[in-house]
């Protein structure tokens, strides 16, 4: 190849980039007239830009008025949806504790009262004193097809999230909580002997040397008797843990911890590192739809909408750096009325000692 001909190429190469660059626009333009991101945008990181999200703005238009912000003692722990113009939000159950306040899209603040809770879908339903606010429009006669765009609303104009459906509906099994320690017998319990990093018992202050005597209520003679019944409990469950330190009675509310993040320290760092934070209760649900959008696990517990603006379920849990769960329309709908009735009492771990946590012995 002579120099002149090597001239023409390089300009040609130069053409079509440029070509590229003026397409994107265009090729943005026509995701509302079809759904399917495999024919429209890769790679998929490219779906957390926020340049993408912007794309993405009228889409959450009008989602965005029936999302709330959920904090709890001050702090953001999840999204939740407006179900009901008198005040009715659901969100995800296990980030909430102590004083819950809700901001709506307009910013206004509203303390917030637990209502009702299921384990199984980890859902609670939450109200505000608030009016003829707007509500969520469900689409639930039929799932996205998988590869189908799904865009995430928050508070603001560009949606958190947007991503594709990339696993048909199925089941998430359930998996064990742990305390987060390592146990030996001990006389009138078990014997904390180490406590884990960033566990559940690190963050409640329990300490090597302490005597586990009483969790939830049940006491606990042995080591593998504190095994067997904390077995019982998910990742994400609250429970009353009573200790005996030094001659003192202890009491102490343990957020249970997915164990896998326990035993693979170097799974959870090289996580934080490539993804962020995981949702603590991300197993056991009946059913899923499974994205690959991009949350926080404080962006969970708000709608997941279709290019229509439809909500086709709610964000339940970041499960994995590319993988997120939403349960299915069909399966939050009929909970929204049961949970008015206060047919799911939220549990209180410090009130009701003998009652199990949220996610156990729940029926729907």
């Amino acid at each position: 190849m002579n120099q002149d001909q090597k001239k023409r190429c390089k300009q040609s190469i130069c053409v079509r980039f440029v070509m590229m660059l003026l397409s994107i626009p265009v090729f943005i333009g026509s995701l509302a007239s079809d759904g399917f991101a495999w024919e429209q945008l890769r790679p998929s990181q490219l779906t957390s830009g926020s340049q993408i999200r912007k794309a993405f703005r009228s889409v959450v238009s009008t989602p965005r008025s029936w999302t709330v912000r959920v904090r709890a003692n001050g702090k953001e722990v999840s999204l939740g949806a407006i179900v009901g113009g008198e005040g009715w939000i659901l969100t995800k159950a296990s980030q909430l504790e102590g004083q819950v306040t809700c901001e709506l899209a307009t910013s206004e603040r509203y303390e917030a009262e637990i209502i009702g809770v299921d384990g199984k879908l980890d859902l609670a339903l939450i109200k505000i004193k608030a009016k003829n606010l707007p509500t969520v429009k469900w689409q639930s006669t039929s799932d996205p097809k998988v590869g189908q765009w799904l865009v995430t609303p928050g508070l603001s104009m560009s949606p958190v999230s947007v991503g594709v459906l990339s696993v048909a509906r199925r089941a998430i099994k359930p998996q064990p909580g742990v305390l987060g320690v390592r146990i030996d017998d001990a006389e009138g319990g078990a014997l904390v002997k180490q406590v884990m990093r960033e566990s559940g018992a690190e963050e409640a202050g329990l300490k090597p040397g302490d005597v586990i005597m009483n969790v939830a209520g049940e006491n606990i003679e042995n080591a593998k008797a504190l095994s067997d019944f904390v077995e019982k409990f998910l990742p994400g469950d609250r429970v009353r843990v009573k200790v005996l330190r030094e001659n003192e009675e202890i009491t102490a509310i343990v957020i249970l911890t997915d164990p896998q993040m326990l035993i693979y320290d170097r799974l959870r760092e090289m996580q934080k590192k490539m993804g962020g934070a995981l949702s603590r209760r991300k197993t056991g649900f009946t059913e899923v739809l499974q994205h690959d959008a991009v949350l926080r696990p404080e962006d969970c517990g708000g709608v997941i909408v279709n290019l229509n603006g439809q909500a086709i379920g709610l964000n339940i849990a970041r499960a994995g750096r590319t993988k997120s769960f939403a349960i299915p329309a069909d399966n939050v709908i009929p909970m929204i009325e049961k949970l008015k009735l206060k047919k799911y009492a939220p549990y209180n771990p410090v009130k009701d000692a003998k009652a199990q946590t949220v996610s156990t012995d729940m029926s729907s």
